[in-house]
């Protein structure tokens, strides 16, 4: 339990801050509805070990995950780059940001759940200057210690949900660089609004959970809103986000690492649906996916949900490689590419 990468543990004026919160009760965060459960027929022994001890082969990519490496210093404004999984470098308004860069690995100890080949494509050292870093949750696979680390002199300002911040500061982050956000609450950083937004979920690195808060954001400049998801299950914070904003240009929208046994914590296939019709975005991109396998899925299957959805109920569904730029003017953007079908 000594490990630098388990991060810090909030007191002080951090933790009365965080047990003011509306989201606090019995001594954690709580979500705005209680989290559904596995099926009751299902002991949690049965769902671990079948996770642990899956040796389906389609989980995992054959060969090298297509993708591209796109010069991120040199990205053009108001486009973004995926970086798997839930990463993404944003230029928009002339403000950089990198969320939840998680290029290392989706586990604390050496050898686990790392990076499909290809997904791997970008090292923290690829990573430009940047105005903010953003921080959904400290899962591993979103607030990866290996990269925050490097990163911190590379950035000028955090932003993470309540708690979150003691883990940055166990990494020698200066305090006055990092703001931690309860839901609703909004940041700027020159033209671009940051708005902190439910989601369902859970955080914890160690055993205990919700001891920190978990969110999504909406990225807003010049009137375009850009929604990162952030990891979460099926909710009513969906038609609370829709209320704030009936215009979302651009919906990154986690899709991947589902599973029946765990209804509660991702976002099943048909919840992703019901989900884009509540917010009803522009655009989606699929993501939480292709990068680490979480779950017991094949690693297409995701993208091939999400392409029969958006085809069903007519959303555009953006499919870029990973490491490929994407303009958030929907006149420069490519058509839907089935690129998973090629690796």
């Amino acid at each position: 339990m000594t490990r630098p990468d388990f991060g810090g543990k909030p007191e002080g004026e951090r933790l009365r801050r965080m047990m003011s919160s509306p989201h606090w009760a019995e001594g954690q965060f709580q979500n705005l509805d209680p989290m559904a459960a596995p099926p009751a027929n299902r002991s949690q022994f049965e769902i671990m070990s079948e996770f642990l001890f899956d040796r389906n082969p389609a989980r995992f990519p054959v060969g090298i995950l297509p993708h591209m490496k796109t010069n991120l210093a040199q990205l053009p404004q108001n486009q973004f780059v995926w970086l798997g999984h839930s990463g993404f470098f944003l230029r928009m308004e002339g403000v950089s940001v990198i969320i939840d860069p998680a290029l290392h690995q989706a586990f604390p100890l050496p050898g686990f759940y790392k990076p499909f080949p290809g997904a791997d494509a970008y090292q923290p050292r690829d990573l430009p200057a940047a105005d903010l870093l953003v921080i959904t949750h400290d899962h591993y696979d979103h607030l990866d210690y290996e990269t925050v680390k490097e990163l911190k002199s590379r950035v000028k300002r955090a932003v993470c949900p309540l708690g979150v911040g003691a883990h940055l500061e166990a990494w020698g982050w200066e305090p006055e660089r990092i703001t931690e956000l309860d839901w609703f609450e909004v940041t700027k950083a020159g033209p671009l609004t940051i708005t902190a937004l439910p989601s369902q979920h859970f955080s914890g690195r160690t055993f205990k959970r919700n001891e920190t808060l978990w969110a999504g954001y909406m990225f807003s400049a010049n009137g375009v809103n850009v929604y990162h998801s952030g990891d979460t299950s099926w909710g009513r914070h969906f038609a609370q986000i829709r209320e704030m904003f009936p215009r979302i240009d651009i919906a990154l929208l986690e899709d991947g690492q589902y599973n029946e046994d765990w209804p509660g914590v991702h976002l099943l296939p048909k919840a992703w649906g019901e989900a884009l019709e509540v917010i009803r975005p522009e655009a989606v991109l699929a993501m939480h996916n292709s990068k680490f396998c979480l779950s017991r899925h094949s690693w297409q299957e995701p993208l091939e949900r999400a392409l029969a959805t958006t085809r069903a109920d007519g959303f555009s569904l953006l499919t870029p490689e990973i490491g490929e730029a994407v303009a958030l003017d929907p006149a420069l953007r490519m058509g839907t590419r089935e690129w998973w079908k090629t690796a």
